[in-house]
């Protein structure tokens, strides 16, 4: 399943690739991609692709590439962050991982692998480890050149750098899975992803977490995003137990788009420092 944008007649507008910028979505549920104009065209932003397909590691990088070569519009110069979405993932400290070489080396004693197809993103005192599929790194070196490639959970993780007074859980509710940050005073506590099939299932994973860690649910903020329907059922049920939970609704011109797209656009400094 696929939304796509005509490949002629309005792609003429959208030749200037320093006036656009791109944002891509790469997961083993599908692929989307975004054009985001510069303020002073005054126009919307573009949906390129949005395709979806049934999860599997079998084939995942050929369906990523069709995606990319059957859109060419996607291989334009444009400026660009990427963002994988990826279940495997590890948190290190950089004080002991100093170099991306460290991190993918403890990436691949966990999971397998190439180092070589080990991805690497640092948030200040925390480096995180992640691949999606074999050949993929080298893929996109190939095909987006320059490009800042993020996980989805260092961009959650880095929508909260702030110290704060008590614990904090950033939850970000996908298809069929759910990123969760937790921290204490702004220091990270846990950054992981669950498999959920129904509500119930998430409001267990939350509680069952804070109390791994520790966390008392009176003294703890959440703050929601991601699927609306039920993160806004989730936030009902969740009230009464919780010192505060919010909300965030992640939109692009209306339309609702992943919270990670959302949080790479939307960086105060779009060329802040990370790693690939």
């Amino acid at each position: 399943m696929s939304e796509q944008i005509p490949p002629y007649g309005n792609r003429s507008e959208l030749l200037d690739t320093g006036q656009w910028h791109l944002a891509v979505d790469i997961s083993k549920y599908g692929f989307g991609a975004w054009l985001l104009p510069d303020s002073s065209l005054g126009r919307a932003p573009r949906v390129i692709i949005r395709q979806s397909w049934h999860p599997s590691e079998e084939g995942l990088l050929g369906r990523i590439e069709d995606a990319v070569y059957d859109n060419p519009t996607v291989l334009d110069d444009y400026s660009a962050d990427i963002i994988v979405e990826s279940d495997r993932q590890i948190w290190l400290p950089s004080t002991l991982y100093p170099t991306d070489e460290d991190c993918a080396e403890a990436y691949v004693s966990v999971y397998g692998g190439d180092i070589l197809d080990v991805m690497v993103n640092e948030t200040g005192n925390e480096k995180c480890a992640y691949m999606l599929t074999p050949g993929l790194k080298s893929f996109m070196q190939r095909s987006f050149p320059g490009a800042r490639v993020w996980s989805q959970q260092a961009l959650l993780r880095g929508a909260s750098t702030q110290p704060h007074d008590s614990f904090k859980s950033l939850i970000d509710i996908r298809e069929d899975s759910a990123d969760i940050i937790l921290l204490c005073r702004g220091e990270l506590l846990c950054a992981s992803t669950h498999i959920w099939k129904t509500e119930t299932d998430l409001a267990y994973i939350i509680l069952n977490m804070l109390q791994t860690y520790e966390a008392p649910s009176a003294e703890t903020e959440i703050a929601f995003s991601g699927r609306r329907e039920i993160r806004q059922n989730l936030g009902k049920t969740l009230t009464p137990y919780f010192k505060s939970i919010s909300q965030k609704n992640h939109d692009l011109d209306g339309k609702e788009i992943p919270t990670a797209v959302y949080l790479a656009i939307n960086r105060k400094e779009r060329y802040a420092y990370h790693t690939r």
